[in-house]
């Protein structure tokens, strides 16, 4: 199967289209609608605004969680061959994404998680933008921009402004006037929101954002703990082929490698139970955990091992959601 999403044949889109909806349509059955936590504001602004305009039927909103999915694969894909981060341009990156996503059902309904993957997507683009990028300060305010609506939308990504710190200074030399740039971009959509809130007798609403719970929260039943254990196999291996390639890469996709890094670091960090969330909010690490994964489908000897890995992962997701209650 892997050798279909090897090369960017057209008909290949079509044929990940097709597996998408395969493998996630009866994942969906019997997920309830979105919800949202107290804090979550902005969220619930935009998903009072879905509800009045398409109603409360709860087959759009699982049709619109396997379309917002395919298309974060295609745009994780387009990252990855855009920047060079694999040895040759295939539709691999996008392949794993959709099938890591689906092993979890929550992880393919319609929430604030696949929000903030987009964001998070964004954010990843113009961050590697950075590193060579002649329009630097567009690019640096929409990256303060994105940490900002990030953290807006849900308060445990606050930990992406660490992200962008590290990553700046790791693919930039420090210039002053660049950073204020950055920080600027970053106090924008506050500044509009408290503005607004004013504007309209609502400032109770900021301090509703900031209003998470705290307390460790490791709820981690047998099904959950099968999940991890599968993601975090398939990254560790990933992560393993990485270093005995590093050596031949240019220094510049080194660097990049970098800010992935630090990504799943931090990604890992801001879902430590730390936050009442539940589950659902482990969903920010596929991105990083996916670009690592793909690393094992581009083992080239012995040749069936990449296929073998495969049909494992295949399996784990017919087992989890199929057999296993």
């Amino acid at each position: 199967m892997l050798k279909i999403f090897k090369t960017q044949n057209p008909y290949s889109i079509i044929l990940l289209l097709i597996i998408t909806l395969v493998i996630k349509i009866p994942l969906l059955s019997g997920l309830p609608m979105p919800k949202v936590e107290e804090y979550q504001v902005l969220w619930k602004i935009i998903l009072n605004g879905f509800f009045k305009i398409f109603g409360t039927n709860v087959y759009f909103f699982y049709f619109l969680a396997i379309i917002n999915i395919f298309l974060q694969g295609i745009y994780l894909n387009y990252i990855a061959n855009k920047y060079h981060l694999f040895s040759s341009r295939t539709y691999l990156p996008a392949y794993t994404f959709i099938i890591v996503s689906s092993l979890n059902p929550r992880w393919s309904l319609f929430s604030v998680e696949i929000i903030n993957t987009w964001l998070l997507l964004l954010l990843l683009n113009n961050v590697f933008r950075t590193y060579n990028d002649p329009n630097i300060r567009k690019t640096l305010f929409n990256v303060g921009f994105l940490v900002s609506c990030l953290i807006l939308l849900d308060l445990p990504n606050f930990w992406f402004f660490f992200f962008i710190a590290f990553s700046i200074t790791l693919l930039r030399n420090y210039i002053f006037s660049e950073w204020m740039v950055t920080l600027l971009g970053l106090f924008i959509p506050f500044y509009l929101l408290v503005s607004i809130s004013y504007l309209t007798d609502d400032l109770y609403l900021i301090s509703k954002i900031f209003s998470t719970k705290f307390g460790w929260n490791f709820d981690f039943n047998t099904k959950r703990t099968i999940i991890l254990s599968v993601i975090g196999f398939f990254t560790f291996l990933g992560i393993l082929i990485h270093t005995k390639d590093y050596g031949k890469m240019l220094f510049q996709i080194k660097k990049l490698w970098g800010v992935i890094f630090l990504l799943l670091f931090l990604t890992i960090i801001s879902t430590v139970g730390i936050f009442q969330q539940g589950f659902s909010i482990w969903m920010v690490c596929l991105i990083p955990t996916t670009l690592f994964i793909n690393k094992v489908w581009l083992i080239k000897k012995p040749k069936w091992m990449p296929e073998f890995f495969n049909f494992i992962l295949l399996a784990a997701v017919v087992y989890l959601n199929w057999i296993m209650v």
